[in-house]
């Protein structure tokens, strides 16, 4: 997802909530992390025993089916977990309005806040007020690069690069393959761009990979993949689109030019999110895998690590992750931030595990898909609740 705005094993309590719920609140799931001190692995039951913790939420969106399922799995799971919500207050893509709201949770006595940024280095002045009143926040989707946080929640990118990669190198040998670039400004964006470049030359050299950068416009990414396909024909091999929006204009392209599901050369199509109408696109043959960023266990994290944070427990690089084998270290202009870079979900229309020989940035070398009939994937759920995966976006 966007550096702004983007952003497995939920618990059947919390997806019959959410069905329940619909799209007005939120809810996770309850595990915690491996941690020094009394971590909140185990969550409900930790919180529970010391009694009720009061958490901040401020949050840029509410508006897309992402952020109404996170809304709804983080007032579950806030329930299960014994916390008193303050919020979430919602900055609308206002730095300086977000800044101002951080300040008004601290004074209402949040214990720790979870928020959303406006952008990566926008939350300079709630660091410090936070700061010097003894609060933490855990910043969920995005890499702060201007003071410190608790904990960065957020999905490893370089893993949704490499996935898409993993999928295209074991399918494609020849021709060319387009990589529709999200903002390289963005941590999100250049995660998904270095690895999945990084991994077709070392896994698919025969292969020539057409770099668009788009900026996270949906209608550049559109006339790129138009361009690619009046140029190429049946050589155009598979696109990677960093996320979902721009699906809904490059299907009706490749139908169009008798490359979609069906037909004699069908292009790929991979894409970023795990909306519901991907879910239902992937069902159908129209996308071919779908990375699924996840609602779910974003507020899972994020629940958790506020409460750690409002605990006082010391976390380190190193230590069991929750989303993630282990917490690392992340960076962004010059400053370093502890994360848990989830392990999110790769959707494809049946499960199959993938490989590459040569993994990069560190990662392993395979992973076993999730089938798009999983019906914990929070695109599900959503869909689910809305009248349908094809029906509900």
């Amino acid at each position: 997802m966007r550096l702004r705005r983007r952003l497995a094993g939920t618990a059947a309590l919390a997806a019959a909530g959410l069905l329940a719920a619909a799209c007005s609140s939120s809810g996770s799931s309850t595990t915690g992390t491996g941690s020094t001190a009394t971590s909140s692995a185990g969550g409900a039951a930790s919180s529970s025993a010391s009694g009720q913790v009061t958490i901040g939420v401020d949050l840029t969106y509410n508006n897309t089916a992402f952020w109404s399922a996170y809304i709804n799995y983080e007032t579950q799971y806030a329930q299960q977990m014994h916390i008193k919500l303050l919020g979430p207050l919602l900055a609308a893509a206002n730095a300086s309005l977000q800044n101002q709201q951080i300040e008004q949770l601290v004074n209402e006595g949040a214990q720790a806040i979870v928020v959303n940024p406006e952008t990566a280095t926008s939350l300079g002045p709630a660091i410090s007020y936070a700061t010097a009143h003894h609060v933490q926040l855990v910043s969920v989707d995005t890499i702060v690069g201007v003071g410190k946080v608790y904990m960065v929640v957020r999905a490893s990118n370089t893993l949704y690069g490499q996935d898409a990669c993993a999928y295209i190198s074991s399918k494609v040998k020849s021709g060319y393959v387009l990589d529709l670039e999200g903002d390289l400004t963005s941590s999100n964006g250049a995660d998904r761009t270095d690895a999945f470049d990084s991994c077709m030359t070392a896994n698919d050299p025969s292969v020539k990979v057409l770099k668009e950068p788009t900026v996270w416009t949906d209608a550049t990414a559109v006339t790129d993949a138009q361009n690619a396909i009046n140029a190429y024909g049946s050589q155009l091999k598979a696109i990677y689109s960093q996320w979902s929006s721009p699906d809904t204009g490059i299907i009706p392209l490749l139908k169009s030019k008798n490359l979609g599901p069906g037909s004699a050369n069908p292009v790929i199509l991979i894409s970023d999110d795990g909306v519901p109408f991907e879910m239902c696109d992937i069902g159908n043959g129209s996308v071919t895998a779908s990375q699924s960023q996840p609602a779910n266990l974003y507020a899972q994290y994020a629940l958790t690590y506020a409460v750690d944070a409002a605990k006082g427990v010391k976390l380190a690089a190193g230590q069991p992750g929750g989303g993630a084998p282990t917490l690392q270290n992340v960076s962004y202009d010059g400053d370093t931030n502890l994360a848990d870079p989830i392990v999110a979900p790769f959707v494809t229309k049946a499960a199959k595990t993938l490989t590459v020989s040569t993994p990069v940035a560190g990662l392993p070398g395979s992973v076993t898909t999730t089938p798009v009939s999983d019906s914990t994937l929070w695109g599900n759920v959503y869909g689910a609740a809305h009248g349908g995966v094809c029906s509900s976006s």
